[in-house]
Formats: C-alpha cells, structure tokens, sequence
C-alpha cells in the first residue's frame, strides 16, 4: 500500500475497532504491533519452515472475541504492509490469534471481508519458498487500474522496479544479471556503485525487491561461475498487469502500445484467458 495512504488508513482502522468495542488493554496491545518488533519477516531466497498448527490450551471464540481478534489480525496485516514484506501464518498465530490459532482460518476470513470493505484491499495468498505468505493488494478495479500505481515516498524506488520488470518482461519474462546490469548501466545505475537517488542499487535489486517478492532471483544451474536470473515475483503478479508495465515501457521510448506486437498479442491472448476463467 503506497505510504502516502497511511493517514487514511489509520482512520480507517479506528472504524474497525469502534465495530469491534476491544476493551483498553486489547487497544493497547493492538496499537503495539509494529513490522520491526512483531513480524518475523519471509525471506522469499529461502524455503520456509514447516509451522505446527497444533495449539494448546485451546479455547473457543465468543462472538466478542471473534470480533476482537478479527480487528486485531486486520490491524496486523496493515502494519505489515508498510514494508511489503509477506506475513506467515506463524506471524499471526504468533503475535495476535495465540490460544485461539485454532480459529485460524474463521478469523482471517472475517479479516478479509474488513479489509475488503474498508481499504478496499484484497489479502492474498502467495508462495514464499515452500511456504505460504500473505500480502495486501489493491481489490478496487477502475477505468484507471492499469495506470501507474501512487507509491508516494516510495516512488523513485518503485519507479526502478518499473523499469526492472519491463525489462524482464520484453525479454520472454526471464533475464540474466549480467545482461540486467549492462541494460541498466545505459541509464547511470550500476552495481557496487552509490547512486545518488537509489543508493546502494545492487541491494535494492538484488534484496529488497526479491524479499519484497517483485522479484524472483534464482541461481544458475551449470556453468564455472556462479550466475542468476531474474523473473517477475509473487507479488508482482498480483499487484500489476503485463498491460501497465508495457504502457510503462512505451512511455519510456515515446511509442504506442501496439507498436510491440508480439508483447501485446501475449497480452491479448492472456486477458482473453482470465477473462473466459471467471465466466
């Protein structure tokens, strides 16, 4: 969610909490929850570890504590949101639902519907490694979806991962490193190099962008040196389209989207496909 939402969003959580009447100590222990000392981040590099989903002490869910725990876990998932880095049920069978894990799957499904009528933001489901991780997109569908999301302070930052995944995408959605930074090198950003809007560009691209899940970084197989390449992320996937990056990419070289005729056939054929799917 682009930060430039952020006061919204906070009224918006207040809505939540007036629903659910927590008492003072449960207001507390929500306004607590931050990304930096709550969320045991997912590292999407790295299979994930297989999570028990037996709880002790069980205990069942009064329609209060329904309502509590549902503006809680939604609580949860929005400050989590701020770094964009996935949630794994562990984080919030952790850090919110605890003796009532069990209700796991009751809870989120209120979670979302919240989420839904409030933010208008969707949770999604996506893989992290071998596990499952859950990210916020926006559910709002206007005439404007595939214009250029509003990051806010974010925006230069986003801006090169538009530029990152455009290139992955008008080469046959796979791309080497090598051949990324010599394309990137054109345009004054290179590796091992400060750059004075993005800074260490390298890590950005390399780490931030792929635990964010925009990018799937994998090694190589073969070959005397070691070697990646680059693939659209999870979270890519959900939260943009091949349209919007392919109007990115003819804004940049001053053309119309049908000028890329083998991009924009692929782009027919796959909106042809969703669109029969839901029919």
């Amino acid at each position: 969610m682009p930060k430039a939402k952020d006061k919204t969003k906070r009224r918006r959580i207040e809505e939540l909490e007036e629903d659910s009447q927590p008492s003072q100590s449960q207001r507390r222990r929500a306004s607590q929850l931050t990304v930096d000392d709550e969320i045991e981040e997912v590292d999407c590099t790295q299979p994930g570890k297989s999570q028990s989903q037996k709880t002790q002490n069980h205990k069942e869910l009064s329609k209060e504590e329904l309502r509590r725990k549902t503006s809680d876990v939604a609580r949860y998932l929005l400050f989590a949101d701020r770094k964009k880095y996935p949630v794994k049920r562990g984080d919030i069978t952790k850090n919110v639902l605890k003796e009532h894990a069990k209700s796991y799957n009751e809870i989120l499904d209120h979670a979302r519907k919240n989420l839904k009528k409030v933010f208008g933001v969707d949770v999604e489901e996506i893989e992290v490694g071998k596990s499952k991780g859950y990210i916020l997109v926006d559910g709002i569908k206007t005439e404007e979806q595939n214009e250029l999301t509003d990051w806010g302070d974010d925006l230069p930052k986003m801006g090169l991962l538009m530029v990152v995944l455009g290139m992955i995408f008008m080469s046959d959605h796979v791309l080497t490193e090598s051949k990324l930074w010599h394309m990137l090198k054109k345009l004054g950003v290179e590796p091992k190099k400060e750059h004075e809007v993005f800074g260490d560009s390298e890590k950005l691209i390399s780490q931030e962008f792929v635990r964010q899940c925009y990018l799937d970084r994998k090694k190589v197989i073969g070959g005397e040196e070691a070697a990646y390449e680059y693939r659209w992320g999870a979270r890519a996937e959900k939260e943009l389209t091949w349209r919007r990056v392919l109007k990115f990419v003819s804004e940049i070289y001053d053309t119309q989207m049908e000028d890329w005729t083998v991009q924009m056939k692929e782009i027919i054929a796959k909106e042809q496909s969703e669109t029969r799917s839901t029919q």
